[in-house]
């Protein structure tokens, strides 16, 4: 018991001598957060509300939907059942060159069997105003859309990757997609800190931790607060940017691009994200754009808010793409029509030849809880190299 008890407050202690965590009470305090929550955005209102029309019908539903009643009729009979299984779970989620609708859903851009998915019809949403109108209008960097009526204090938010896919089944009928979105968490520090309350200059990084690391979890399968990370030895999972505190919210500048590691998720490999690559299933990170965060500063020590930021189409649900004819035809899932109609309400940095937006609003609803940060091994706190958010 000496032992384990030695080792811990060992481990206390460095990771206090890396980041303090307490209060900011101190002027230039330094505060570390390990995110435990990073969720799809997806503001659960009425149903009948937000889906009119219910869910986005499934692959088999749609492929049912693909048929005439006579076909239809003849395909449900028992005695088909083969043909059946096999039009919906082969044929039909199958296009050129035997790929599948979720291992290449760009491939099936303008397939016509795919359906198109209606959207969200809720006129609020979880997000940012990120570009800075109050109509949507087009703009040099962004394509004109509709915008919702924020629930974060906001009149206005974009979150157009909430409108496309949050009538999905599987987004916002599943736990793992609705409620810890982000299959590896990540950390937040910032630095400076004089006053939680009001500060009009902080220091804001967001790093990914160590490959090796992964946090503790407690008995209902929550993370462990104060735990101690390493930040990653790799300069392209850090960024480092400016903030101010207002009333306890923190309001973070824009950060161009945010690159956060998913090693060890889900078909995940250990490329890097390159935009308009055809291996863009199996990269080993996420990528986020024009990222803001505003987060409310929690008097227990942690904070909860939203990281809005626009994201590449094809960036987005890799896990899904990862799991191919699996997610299809087990989870009953049409990757290629989800990802025609984010291409349809796409509404940043368009193609400068097609004039085609390649990127979609989003926002993450966050919470981070304190945690000791330390440097990778043979860094130092203040040789820390990070990417600054002028950095494009």
């Amino acid at each position: 018991m000496r032992v384990i008890g030695l080792c811990v407050a060992v481990t206390l202690a460095l990771g206090a001598a890396g980041t303090r965590t307490s209060g900011a009470d101190r002027e230039g305090s330094t505060m570390g957060f390990l995110i435990a929550k990073s969720d799809l955005g997806i503001h659960f209102g009425k149903f009948e509300e937000d889906c009119p029309q219910g869910f986005e019908l499934t692959l088999e539903e749609s492929y049912l939907a693909s048929l005439t009643p006579a076909e239809k009729a003849w395909m449900l009979r028992p005695e088909n059942s083969f043909e059946y299984g096999n039009a919906w779970k082969n044929d039909y989620l199958t296009g050129p060159g035997g790929t599948n609708v979720c291992s290449n859903p760009k491939s099936f851009k303008d397939d016509p069997h795919r359906r198109p998915l209606h959207g969200v019809a809720s006129k609020v949403a979880y997000g940012l105003n990120l570009d800075g109108t109050s109509d949507g209008r087009a703009t040099p960097k962004t394509c004109a859309h509709q915008k919702f009526e924020g629930l974060n204090g906001e009149p206005v938010v974009d979150n157009q990757l909430y409108r496309a896919s949050g009538c999905s089944k599987l987004n916002r009928g599943t736990e793992l997609q609705s409620t810890q979105y982000l299959e590896r968490a990540f950390l937040v520090e910032l630095r400076g800190v004089d006053n939680v309350k009001n500060d009009d200059h902080v220091e804001m990084s967001v790093y990914s931790m160590a490959d090796s690391e992964a946090s503790l979890k407690a008995g209902d399968g929550s993370d462990v607060a104060y735990q101690t990370f390493t930040i990653t030895h790799n300069p392209r999972w850090r960024v480092t940017t400016t903030a101010r505190i207002v009333d306890g919210v923190l309001m973070s500048d824009s950060i161009p691009v945010v690159h956060l590691s998913r090693r060890g998720g889900f078909a995940a490999g250990s490329a890097n994200y390159t935009p308009g690559s055809s291996t863009f299933v199996g990269v080993g990170e996420f990528e986020f754009r024009d990222v803001r965060f505003r987060l409310k500063m929690n008097p227990d020590g942690t904070f909860t808010g939203v990281m809005a930021n626009y994201r590449p189409l094809d960036n987005i649900y890799l896990s899904e793409y990862g799991g191919g004819r699996g997610t299809a035809s087990t989870a009953n899932h049409d990757c290629a029509a989800e990802y025609n109609v984010m291409a349809k309400f796409a509404d940043g940095h368009p193609d400068p030849v097609t004039g085609q937006c390649t990127a979609i609003s989003a926002a993450q609803n966050i919470t981070g809880i304190p945690a000791f940060l330390v440097p990778a091994p043979g860094e130092t706190r203040s040789a820390i190299p990070a990417r600054s958010s002028a950095a494009k």
